[in-house]
């Protein structure tokens, strides 16, 4: 790689992209660095990871070759990708443009007609799951190909903030998509002159009122459950689905407000708007008629002594909106974090109190429990812990059930073990013992909380690792006994059957992760060796460098070695094999340890190797890569 081969693929992005760039030619690595930096997505609402200029030193541009295509990598501070500049189709111009957060993709513009400007915007992962179409290329989306009601609810209150007329018809359903519902005349007719009325109208409407203004923020999506209306009714061929009186709840400078959308229906991965939005003033009750089921709000009502319709209190609302608030300010990289956690803490507090349904109560407990236990495990609230402790001595007073109070205090006891290992002068021993204890009395505390089985299944491990294996395998017994038919028994279960494989045949039917189909009754006359692996388990790839050498050493007795990975996508093994040259055969079945490959066959953490002799029984599960060479030794002898 140059960096003149770099001037000329960052020359090639498109013109939105260059704007003051000038010429790179004489320009040096750390100038490219800021320029790369430099570049901003053509959509606007777009959260990604920006770099301060003092901090800008620590970053690292790199050509290379990932997810099938080479480009540019651009690196943090933290090593974490920032930007990724690629071009797919092997033309040496840039045609892809990814932004992220956190190491994390959230944003992609690409060039799909390689004529050198973006045509696609999509939004990614935390920031949504948008597809939008730029068919002239002037920046502008067109169409919207994917979307979700949430994100259309909050295309409505910015549409209607800026009285953007345009932003509002590409969410309205089009007459060609009526005609793929297949519905039946007289409701095709209803939500066609429905939706011809609101394009009509929207601009003056939007003008008009004075509930919504530049200052609002779309903080949430409010409704019933979608329904559904069956192929057959009125004449209609298909099934559709549809929201009625769906709400966008909105922070206006501080003051929580509603925006009632109406009806939404889905065409194909998207959802579009039918009816004009409406606002409602502070103090009224929510209120409209549905327009494909012609229920109105107050008839669904789903909980006694909540509030009508989909929407929520106005204290709800504002709650949400600082929540969201919060969540905007710590993706900050400067942010006091542990303040901004604590306040956070202190907003969903609330809003278990607030709650006025028993699912949204146990929706907020968890989040409370998730995101404290989350921010104290990556240190960036280090009196979580104990905030965790004082919230379980608080779960009587919100009315929370066992479960939940089981939910809360396994975060609690998880975090605060992971805390203290990581402490610069850890008694691992002791700490380990603590945990076990704490996670048995756990166990007998909540006996039917689902925790309790990932509780179980960690003693399990605990065990098996210190040579227990009987304990072990008392544990995923009962684990898998008293959570039958859920994952977390399923996996148990698998374990469980791992630890008796000693002295049985073993079988093995799976996918290659280069394509094609393995079947371990083919390996005939020789010993092999299984092991599970992912290129996120640096101990793993250890053990295959110490794989290929007993192979080598033990070529005269034909051994093989059949790598089962476990990443969760396969592009990830493939691209790791490609850089290593790792000649055995391996497997692959999409979901990680979640996969049915890793729960039936009891992997639970990696690595992990399962030894076979040439007849094809096995001789030992979980053997070290350390006691390798003398298994296979004492095998072929």
């Amino acid at each position: 790689m140059t960096w003149n081969q770099i001037r000329v693929g960052l020359t090639a992005l498109p013109v939105a992209f260059l704007c003051q760039m000038g010429t790179l030619e004489a320009q040096e690595p750390s100038t490219l660095i800021v320029k790369a930096l430099s570049y901003s997505p053509r959509q606007a609402d777009v959260n990604y990871e920006k770099v301060a200029q003092a901090e800008q030193g620590q970053c690292s541009i790199e050509k290379t070759r990932r997810d099938g295509a080479q480009g540019f990598h651009i690196t943090g501070p933290a090593d974490q990708t920032l930007r990724w500049f690629a071009d797919t189709n092997d033309d040496d111009k840039l045609d892809q443009w990814s932004y992220f957060n956190a190491g994390v993709e959230v944003y992609r513009e690409a060039d799909t007609d390689f004529n050198g400007t973006a045509d696609v915007y999509r939004w990614l992962a935390i920031e949504g799951m948008r597809k939008g179409i730029d068919a002239d290329e002037d920046g502008e989306i067109e169409a919207w190909e994917l979307i979700s009601a949430e994100e259309v609810t909050a295309e409505v209150v910015a549409a209607t903030a800026s009285q953007d007329a345009n932003r509002f018809s590409r969410l309205l359903i089009t007459q060609d998509e009526l005609e793929s519902l297949g519905l039946g005349k007289r409701l095709k007719e209803t939500l066609a002159g429905k939706a011809r009325n609101a394009k009509t109208n929207f601009e003056k409407w939007a003008a008009g009122q004075d509930a919504i203004s530049p200052k609002s923020k779309w903080t949430n999506f409010g409704a019933d459950k979608p329904g559904l209306l069956p192929a057959g009714t009125d004449g209609s061929s298909r099934d559709v689905i549809v929201y009625e009186n769906a709400v966008a709840l909105i922070n206006d400078d501080g003051t929580a407000k509603q925006l009632l959308v109406g009806t939404l229906v889905q065409v194909g991965n998207a959802w579009r708007v039918v009816t004009l939005p409406k606002t409602i003033s502070e103090g009224n009750v929510l209120s409209g008629e549905g327009v494909v089921f012609g229920m109105p709000v107050a008839a669904r009502t789903a909980d006694v002594g909540t509030s009508p319709g989909p929407g929520i209190s106005e204290e709800m609302a504002r709650l949400v909106g600082e929540f969201q608030e919060i969540d905007r300010e710590l993706a900050d990289p400067g942010a006091d974090t542990a303040s901004l956690h604590a306040k956070r803490a202190d907003v969903i507090e609330r809003l278990v109190s607030a709650a006025k349904s028993s699912a949204d109560r146990k929706t907020w407990i968890e989040q409370f429990a998730d995101t404290v236990s989350a921010a104290v495990q990556t240190g960036e609230y280090p009196g979580g812990v104990d905030r965790l402790k004082i919230f379980i001595k608080r779960m009587p007073s919100v009315d929370a059930s066992n479960n939940e109070t089981a939910y809360v205090v396994f975060r609690a006891l998880t975090a605060d073990h992971n805390v203290r290992m990581m402490a610069p002068k850890a008694d691992y021993e002791k700490l380990q013992e603590a945990y076990l204890k704490g996670l048995k009395d756990f166990v007998s505390t909540y006996p039917k909380s689902p925790d309790s089985a990932e509780a179980m299944i960690q003693i399990g491990l605990a065990s098996e690792f210190s040579g227990e294996v009987r304990d072990a395998q008392t544990w995923y017994t009962r684990a898998s006994a008293d959570f039958s038919g859920t994952p977390a028994g399923r996996k148990a279960a698998g374990a469980a059957r791992r630890l008796s494989l000693e002295g049985r045949r073993f079988s093995l039917k799976a996918k290659r992760i280069d394509g094609g189909n393995f079947d371990s009754s083919a390996i005939r006359n020789a010993p092999v060796v299984y092991h599970g692996w992912a290129t996120w388990c640096e101990a793993c790839k250890a053990e295959m460098r110490a794989l290929k050498q007993l192979q080598d050493k033990y070529a005269k007795s034909n051994l093989k070695v059949v790598g089962i990975n476990f990443d969760n996508e396969a592009r990830q093994g493939l691209e790791f094999l490609k850089q290593e040259s790792y000649p055995w055969v391996h497997l692959f079945d999409e979901g990680g340890l979640d996969s049915d490959l890793a729960i039936d066959n009891g992997f639970l953490s990696l690595p992990v190797n399962i030894v076979v002799d040439a007849k094809g029984r096995v001789v030992a599960t979980g053997v070290h890569w350390t006691e390798l060479d003398k298994v296979i030794g004492d095998l072929v002898k």
